[in-house]
């Protein structure tokens, strides 16, 4: 395998190119057919493409079939393209645009003529991309800064079709923060991060990007959330980010926005307040500033570009209190219902992120058709209260901190005019810290309720290292009249490095547990100490064949992932070290590598044969991208351990004392991580990993029909199906679904809850094993079933607009217990077995937050009225999201621990609808190129107070609780100077 990887990599390095307009590239290219004045095709027409990003112009001659292609060119709206043949008229388009991964079509018609003529005329690009797969959504510079919005790559995540997130982000009350979404079914973990074309997601928080951005240093964005092509290797919601770059003209801008509580209105009613919400979530001040420009070093040779943001994001929360005189402790305080809502919000604590960004970027002809690039980022987040909310008082939070840099260097070289090539190096200092509060923390046992969710006194701290090398060669070749049409060839092989290092310890080493207030269970925790290596070799291959109305795309791509657990050690628990002894593990490497093979197959149809009526279809199989540790991980003993014992608290301190606590092994509560209580002072595993072990897998099949209306205005349909199979998880060996018995209880409710039905668990007649052994989940799948409608309008005649409508149905089924449960436990089978699919947020401080709307409705648009007044406005509609009330059971028999007991059906009971609209106005002062302009954005312009999140365990005191609610309407004044 290595020789021929090897000979593989020794191939495509001399074939080292750039990729053509694809879901991965940072490019997007153009494409076009050259005709007489009857409608034959010309070949051998000169074509020539100048202007956007370009040091040096380009040259393309036409083939027999009339046609050309430039591929791999930085996204811009100023390139131009002049064709030329003896004889003929010369034609000059301008003004031609270039979006990330789409095709510019360029047709021309060359007229006859005895005198060098020479016609300009503006570009008018079809709306309607006849080469196009999948789905994908770009924005551009006119809606990336003139449509109001939070100003982070998320919140345009948000504006997609069919992508749902975890937060309502209100004049950047979340930003600085990563938003969760979900998209068509999928796990988060197969999503992808791009910069600039290089793969920058966080591999071990899988799916998550390593970085936090400047919005003034994008270009262009482009996310893509099915039909990808086989520069994708998953799935999942793909993000594609372009930087600016430099040009032969020194340009850039400055911007200061300002968002202030004096500038805000309150939305928190009394009712609201008796319902929990004490307080409302207000942003206190956020200041969003930052400067960005390049220029040339050597005109027509060599460019730069730099930039430098700083986001200081001051927020309240719901119930996140200051401990000082005159404030209420917590929701449940009496002043917390006395004092009025100015007051209140007054004690709330300041939940702070700073967000530092650095750029530097140039580029460089170094000699006729080689292009040399080298982009630096460096990225710095700092948190003060990272998980903020009305359960996790300050001293509970975490300090967030840890700086990241990227660096870049990629050369691109143009073999010919129809060969093209690239090789790219990438380095991501990934990682961060999350710190206690005050070092003493370490030492203090944290004050968990079970019913109710809040913590005191203290939690715990984990610290991060993950960095990322990458190495990517591709090529593009473009071979016209062969076996009756075009073909647009691409080949490719990446690398990624991504080790991973981790480590955490538990303040005081033990929870001590409550539930509604009476002490339960200590939990002992031993820290964990994981050091992970992981490669990642992908190889593909496609051809895009084009035949007159007929485009048909085929590809290939096999991915080759392989980890291993390295060595490392921990100390046992200070408390009970018997329990959890101290281990130091030598590595282990699970024999299981993935090599997968995903094809991907998108056909294209122009009906008319007018460019203006396309129907489509894509058939594609992916494959899941690991964390590192997904396959050694559970051979890996200095994980995570802990072990939980009835704890009587007979001193009353609710501290706890070893002689407070049970520890025979017969009064084991609970346990977990890789970990056997049967046999504790093993330093060893007995986990295993099947041999046989899959990726998990996503089938996916999709068509649709688009048509333009007009030269500017295109509708489109889609129907999406996919299929989600080979999921993965440890299961305990030794037990089975006939150890366990049902039990009728009677859970003695809050009086806040609508119903106190009598419910069903189960539990074993045998202690939870220990082993445990790395297995696909036989018999448990996921079908989504979604419709997609999507209304544009370019900029053009002053206004443009953006419309989508999406349906999603995604339901997760269970044909066998095996699948369902990891210990065989079918306790809520049937309220999850199909139903919809909701995994719980659980990023940025957001959890307690089941993301599944059905029907979402988003709409986006600017106008552009009379004195250079620009108007802009967004307007969302969704259905709520789930809200399954649940009762957390009593302790269970054989260690089986606690379990919660969902009362209805997954996704029949949700929140109420949510909607959000945003508004902005700006005037804008034009001095030839040069240019200030004011604005003024209202976010929730209704000021709409919906509840989205409650307490959900109906036996809590806090039962139906409200936790969080949409921040208020707030107004954030602007300036920005374009030069």
């Amino acid at each position: 395998m290595r020789g021929r990887l090897l000979a593989l990599v020794a191939a495509l390095g001399l074939l080292v190119g750039v990729t053509p307009a694809t879901a991965q590239a940072p490019t997007g290219d153009i494409v076009g057919r050259v005709a007489d004045a009857s409608g034959a095709v010309l070949p051998g027409v000169v074509v020539t493409v100048s202007g956007g990003a370009l040091i040096q112009p380009l040259t393309a001659t036409t083939g027999e079939t009339g046609t050309y292609q430039f591929p791999g060119l930085q996204p811009g709206s100023a390139y131009t393209v002049k064709f030329e043949l003896t004889g003929f008229r010369t034609v000059i388009v301008e003004k031609v645009a270039v979006g990330v991964g789409s095709n510019t079509t360029t047709n021309a018609t060359l007229e006859v003529s005895a005198l060098q003529e020479t016609v300009t005329v503006s570009s008018e690009a079809p709306i309607v991309d006849t080469r196009k797969t999948g789905t994908k959504s770009n924005y551009t510079q006119e809606q990336l800064q003139n449509v109001p919005s939070a100003r982070d790559p998320w919140v345009m995540l948000e504006r997609t079709p069919g992508i749902a997130m975890d937060r309502a982000n209100v004049g950047g009350s979340q930003s600085g923060q990563q938003s969760g979404y979900i998209s068509r079914g999928a796990t988060t973990t197969n999503n992808k991060w791009l910069l600039d074309g290089v793969d920058i997601t966080d591999q071990a928080a899988t799916g998550a990007s390593a970085v936090y951005y400047d919005f003034d240093m994008l270009q262009e964005m482009q996310i893509s959330t099915g039909g990808n092509d086989v520069t994708q290797q998953t799935g999942g919601v793909g993000i594609n980010l372009v930087t600016k770059s430099g040009s032969d003209t020194v340009r850039g801008s400055g911007r200061y926005y300002w968002t202030d509580e004096s500038l805000g209105s309150v939305n928190l009613t009394d009712e609201l307040r008796a319902q929990g919400a004490r307080s409302g979530a207000p942003i206190q001040n956020i200041k969003d500033y930052g400067i960005e420009g390049g220029g040339p070093i050597w005109k027509g040779r060599a460019w730069f570009w730099g930039s430098y943001s700083k986001n200081d994001i001051k927020v309240g929360v719901v119930n996140f209190y200051q401990k000082v005189p005159g404030c209420p402790v917590n929701a449940s305080d009496p002043l917390s219902q006395s004092l009025p809502v100015d007051e209140i919000n007054k004690c709330l604590n300041t939940d702070l992120t700073v967000l530092d960004n650095y750029n530097i970027k140039g580029s460089a002809l170094l000699f006729s058709g080689n292009t040399f690039t080298w982009h630096s980022n460096f990225a710095d987040k700092i948190r003060n209260a990272r998980d903020a909310s009305d359960t996790r008082p300050f001293e509970t939070t975490y300090i967030q901190e840890g700086p990241v840099w990227t660096h870049k260097a990629s050369d691109r070289h143009v073999f010919s005019d129809r060969w093209i090539g690239e090789a790219a190096y990438a380095y991501v200092g990934g990682g961060f810290g999350l710190l206690f509060q005050e070092p003493g923390n370490r030492d203090i046992q944290p004050l968990n309720d079970l019913g109710t969710g809040r913590w005191e006194r203290s939690f715990n701290q984990s610290t991060f290292d993950r960095p990322a090398t990458s190495v990517n060669l591709t090529s593009t070749y473009f071979k016209p009249a062969t076996l009756g049409g075009d073909h647009a060839f691409k080949v490719g092989y990446n690398y990624r490095g991504t080790p991973a290092s981790s480590s955490t310890v538990y303040g005081g080493d033990v929870y001590a547990q409550t539930r509604n207030g009476v002490p339960e269970r200590a939990q002992f925790w031993r820290s964990a100490a994981t050091e992970y290596d992981m490669t990642t070799h992908s190889v593909f291959a496609q051809d895009t064949y084009t035949r007159n109305k007929l485009t048909l795309t085929a590809g290939i791509r096999w991915d080759r992932q392989d980890d291993a657990a390295l060595a490392s050690s921990v100390e046992s628990n200070r408390l009970i070290p018997q329990w959890l002894p101290g281990i130091a593990f030598q590595g282990a490497d699970s024999g299981v590598v993935f090599s997968n093979w995903s094809p991907r197959i998108g056909a294209g149809y122009d009906i008319f044969g007018t460019g203006r009526t396309v129907a489509r279809s894509s058939f594609s199989i992916y494959y899941g991208q690991i964390a590192p540790g997904s396959l050694s991980g559970t051979l890996n003993p200095v994980s995570a351990a802990s072990i939980s014992f009835p704890w009587n608290d007979a001193n009353g301190d609710r501290f706890v004392q070893v002689n407070e606590v049970n520890l025979q092994r017969s009064a084991v509560i609970t346990f977990s991580g890789n970990y056997n209580p049967d046999n504790p002072g093993f330093l060893g595993t007995t986990n295993t990993v099947d041999p046989g072990l899959k990726n998990d897998q996503t089938i996916e099949w999709t068509a649709s029909v688009d048509h333009q209306l007009t030269n500017k205005m295109a509708v489109s349909l889609t129907y999406i199906y996919r299929n989600y199979s080979d999921f993965r998880f440890d299961q305990r060996q030794g037990i089975a679904a006939s150890n366990w018995q049902p039990v009728t209880y009677q859970p003695t409710c809050a009086a806040a809850a609508p119903s106190c039905p009598q419910l069903t668990y189960f539990q074993p007649n045998i202690s939870i094993p220990g082993t445990q052994r790395l297995v696909n989940r036989g018999g448990y799948t996921r079908d989504f079933n979604g419709i997609e409608a999507t209304f544009t309008k370019r900029m053009a005649d002053r206004w443009m607009l953006d419309m989508n409508y999406a349906y999603n149905d995604a339901v997760d089924n269970f044909s066998s217990i095996q699948g369902y449960s990891a210990t065989f436990d079918p306790t809520n089978l049937q309220i999850f077995n199909g139903q919809q699919y909701a995994v719980e947020a659980g990023g940025s401080g957001i959890d307690n937050v089941f993301v599944n709307a059905k029907h979402m409705f988003k709409i986006a648009g600017v106008y552009t009225a009379p004195w250079d007044i620009n108007l802009g406005a967004t307007y969302q509609i969704r259905d709520g999201y789930l809200f399954p009330q649940r009762i957390l059971s009593p302790n269970r028999t054989g260690a089986a621990g606690a379990v919660n007991l969902v009362l209805e059906p997954f996704g029949e009971n949700r929140y109420d609808k949510f909607q959000m609209m945003d508004a902005r106005v700006a005037k804008r002062f034009s001095f030839g190129r040069r240019s200030i302009e004011g604005s003024l954005d209202i976010f929730n312009v209704f000021n709409v107070n919906t509840v989205l999140t409650r307490n959900l365990n109906q036996a809590a005191s806090t039962a139906n609780n409200v936790t969080g609610i949409v921040a208020p309407r707030v107004l954030r004044l602007g300036v920005r100077v374009v030069f």
